[in-house]
């Protein structure tokens, strides 16, 4: 079996990544998870709630992952920061790919 094994140093990390790259953008991160079903999630949005609190100035909100990725195809525009675990990430990338007509386009 896999396991997907996160601690809350790394989650913190790549939080602090998000936001920042929110206060360069249009201000919003979206924490995009399954914390209705995984431990490891729940986790992630522990942590991104104690992020969150030190950039009052970015909104936060919350998706889970079967959402985010009908949402990213229907709307994509209502997204700015997506913050999600790898798995998530590498998918909702590919899916972002054919939106935007290549994966290379994607920042």
């Amino acid at each position: 079996y896999d396991c997907e094994v996160y601690n809350e140093k790394e989650i913190y990390r790549i939080s602090k990544t998000a936001f920042a790259a929110a206060q360069q953008r249009r201000r919003k991160v979206t924490l995009v998870d399954k914390a209705n079903i995984l431990e490891s999630s729940r986790l992630w949005r522990e942590v991104v709630k104690k992020v969150a609190a030190e950039y009052p100035e970015i909104a936060l909100d919350y998706m889970y992952v079967d959402n985010a990725s009908m949402q990213l195809v229907k709307n994509p525009s209502q997204f700015d920061v997506i913050l999600t675990s790898n798995m998530f990430g590498d998918i909702l990338s590919d899916e972002a790919s054919m939106i935007t007509g290549s994966i290379g386009m994607l920042a």
